[in-house]
């Protein structure tokens, strides 16, 4: 037997290496390893992007309060799970009815609406309208009656009823629940860290804030830019015969198809404005930009598994899209990581994009945290600037560093920005 066994090991040998790639094989089909976003390609010789980003993806709200039986809230924050997707998938099962106005006008009605005892808040950066909302949760709630919503309030006693709130003129709507279950909503536990907050209404604004100091994490992440010839391409390409010619301004690259479209490329910034007239008669309806800007940015080619819907502003016109990390916004005065899309009533567009985002997470050396300030102490450092008067909004997002090190690498530092004329600046800047 022995020596049987001496003679053929070779045989023997192979056939254990090939049993053990079967079963390696095995493990790696039944169970491949995933990167928890969802997943894209990007092709660098073709225009074409594959996404598995929906529309409902980029106009998901960003923050989950969930407020206990005793009136204290918390902010829902994980590093782990995607919170806001698990509630999302939840209410895509639910069957929402009959829509009702519950009061309009009273700021106090209101602000006990966003106090909801023992309930669950989604809230929106901005407000959306109720198609928007009915594309992400797969339902049909009534359109004509909620014209926007900022805030979606889930009481926690019973799958009854939600109600919606829209920020402007206080409004409250009941949406009546035929079928839901409450019991996947997300919770404090093992991967989610409690955060206490409050809502006020300040200057007229209804805002999230946060009554105690509190810590969170300092992030790294690895920088992806996107090829400025594919961008190029994607948006100067259309259906008839004609050709991209490109010129040299200074730091600039100049783009145009030689027709109406023209694309300006700053090499210093990493930036693009690009500008097309599409004439009166292509304007776009206001309730329609939602879907319109969601395609636009599909077109581009621009990775969007962290971009988020954050603002609208000149009549709801302007769109502007931001990278979210945790449910916190990343913030920088060169746009980075984002994107500001503009349809005017004159049938001008113009996008402002960064060709640079964040993809791959990166580990930091040690445990790296940033205590903040409580919101209070951080509003009375800024009223003892003569800046105060002209801070209209604020909140607490990440600042985004470049690394000495890499210029592959950003580090993002926890702070709170404040709406400073029409802005969005580091608090720290109006207290120099």
């Amino acid at each position: 037997m022995i020596k049987k066994l001496k003679s053929n090991w070779l045989t023997i040998a192979l056939t254990l290496v090939v049993l053990f790639s079967f079963l390696l094989s095995g493990i790696i089909w039944t169970n491949p390893f995933q990167y928890e976003r969802p997943r894209r390609e990007n092709s660098t010789s073709s225009s074409r992007q594959f996404t598995t980003q929906s529309m409902g993806d980029l106009y998901l709200p960003t923050t989950i309060v969930r407020t206990s039986k005793g009136g204290q809230q918390n902010l829902l924050y994980s590093q782990r799970a995607d919170l806001v997707n698990d509630v999302r998938q939840n209410l895509r099962d639910w069957k929402l009815g009959r829509t009702s106005e519950v009061k309009t006008n009273n700021s106090d009605v209101y602000l006990s609406y966003l106090r909801n005892r023992h309930s669950l808040m989604l809230s929106y950066p901005d407000n959306v309208t109720s198609e928007v909302f009915n594309e992400t949760f797969n339902q049909s709630i009534d359109t004509n009656r909620v014209k926007g919503i900022n805030h979606i309030v889930i009481p926690l006693d019973g799958p009854h009823e939600i109600y919606l709130l829209r920020d402007y003129h206080y409004a409250v709507y009941r949406v009546r629940v035929n079928r839901g279950d409450i019991t996947k909503l997300p919770k404090a536990g093992r991967n989610v860290q409690p955060i206490p907050v409050d809502h006020k209404i300040i200057k007229g604004h209804a805002m999230m804030v946060y009554p105690h100091s509190f810590n969170l994490p300092k992030l790294a992440y690895r920088v992806s830019d996107q090829r400025i010839n594919n961008l190029s391409t994607n948006l100067l390409s259309t259906n008839r015969h004609t050709s991209v010619t490109s010129h040299e301004d200074g730091d600039k690259t100049v783009y145009t198809d030689g027709t109406n479209r023209r694309l300006v490329y700053d090499h210093a910034t990493g930036t693009i404005d690009y500008e097309n007239d599409i004439g009166h008669s292509n304007v776009v309806a206001t309730d329609q930009l939602y879907a319109h800007f969601y395609n636009v940015l599909v077109k581009t080619g621009m990775p969007l598994d962290n971009i988020r819907f954050d603002q609208s502003k000149d009549h709801n016109r302007t769109f502007i899209y931001r990278t979210y990390v945790e449910g916190f916004p990343i913030i920088n005065t060169n746009g980075y990581g984002g994107a500001k899309l503009q349809a005017s009533q004159s049938g001008i567009d113009r996008y402002w994009m960064s060709l640079y985002t964040v993809q791959v997470p990166l580990p930091l050396s040690g445990k790296q945290t940033v205590k903040l300030p409580s919101t209070t102490s951080v509003l009375n450092d800024l009223h003892t600037s003569n800046h105060f008067k002209d801070i209209t909004d604020l909140r607490v997002g990440y600042l985004w560093k470049g690394d000495q090190s890499s210029d592959k690498v950003v580090k993002m530092v926890p702070t709170y920005f404040v709406k400073y004329h029409h802005h969005w600046v580091d608090y720290t800047e109006l207290l120099k």
